[in-house]
């Protein structure tokens, strides 16, 4: 039997700066069938986007599309530039407006209005992981449509040492005042508990 040999030697993963990011994807290294994101300078997986989570997606994406898209330039599942060495991919963003929906580079932290996150199997992610670099880029306000527990995380004043000093949360169903975006229902904006068509014949 052959014996194992022990590495004696640790690598430490590759980090990347944007720089070399877009780098990798403008010479077609990486598209968008690769479906990850730069966080903290490593590529990390997006995850796989579930039918509840799609259809979130697309009940915010019209409620800011029909409402606010001619004050202000709203993004879905598009990059958001922060810090040095990390590009995450939000579900949604509204930003300043811009009239070249930002062809000459990314919006960048201090470009964001609000950012959201539609968080199921990826919920510890998006509250551990993403909102410390949310909050340490100036990310002023960060939601998490929470999926799992049916309810609206909404994040303000953000701080350089990545927190939010106020967070109020909102149950399925609850309405609350937005001072830039009137009433927000958040029964709207989350999709229903509803069976897959078909399932009851299977």
């Amino acid at each position: 039997m052959t014996k194992r040999i022990e590495p004696v030697v640790e690598y430490k993963p590759m980090r990347w700066t944007l720089e070399r990011y877009h780098e990798l994807i403008e010479a077609g290294h990486l598209g968008p069938e690769d479906r990850v994101e730069l966080l903290y300078g490593q590529l990390i997986p997006i995850s796989p986007t579930g039918r509840f989570h799609a259809a979130t997606v697309s009940k915010i994406s019209k409620f800011f599309f029909s409402s606010f898209s001619d004050a202000y330039t709203c993004r879905g599942q598009d990059p958001v530039a922060m810090l040095p060495d990390s590009e995450p991919e939000p579900d949604f963003v509204v930003a300043r407006f811009d009239e070249d929906d930002y062809a000459a580079g990314h919006p960048t932290g201090q470009d964001v209005i609000l950012l959201i996150e539609v968080s199921d199997s990826s919920l510890e992610k998006d509250r551990s992981y993403k909102l410390p670099l949310y909050a340490a880029s100036g990310i002023r306000e960060y939601w998490i449509v929470n999926l799992v527990e049916r309810q609206f995380e909404v994040y303000t004043v953000p701080s350089e040492e990545g927190e939010y000093s106020q967070v109020a949360v909102y149950g399925d169903g609850a309405q609350f005042e937005h001072p830039v975006f009137g009433r927000i229902d958040t029964a709207a904006l989350m999709a229903r508990v509803v069976q897959r068509r078909g399932a009851a014949e299977e």
